[in-house]
């Protein structure tokens, strides 16, 4: 899985954009982001303009894997169901 492909799939899940940062940036408040970093990718939770790393991944389809999982979770907490196939 690419990034760009998960990024289409949580958008048509419904997934607010305030809840990512699928660019590497601190987003628009608290939100879970993901980026490319030496030696493979991270996730990351964002807050008052730091990332607090989560998880590592050496490539891209498990990063992008568990990006979903964090977003699934996310979608289910607020009461805005879950993301489909996740």
């Amino acid at each position: 899985m690419k990034l760009a492909e998960t990024v289409s799939l949580i958008r048509s899940a419904g997934v607010p954009d305030w809840f990512y940062a699928a660019d590497g940036g601190l987003g628009t408040g608290e939100c879970v982001g993901i980026e490319p970093v030496p030696g493979g990718w991270s996730i990351y939770y964002s807050e008052r303009g730091r990332k607090s790393p989560l998880e590592t991944h050496p490539d891209e389809d498990s990063a992008c894997r568990a990006f979903l999982r964090h977003m699934d979770r996310m979608m289910r907490e607020s009461g805005r169901g879950g993301i489909p196939g996740v």
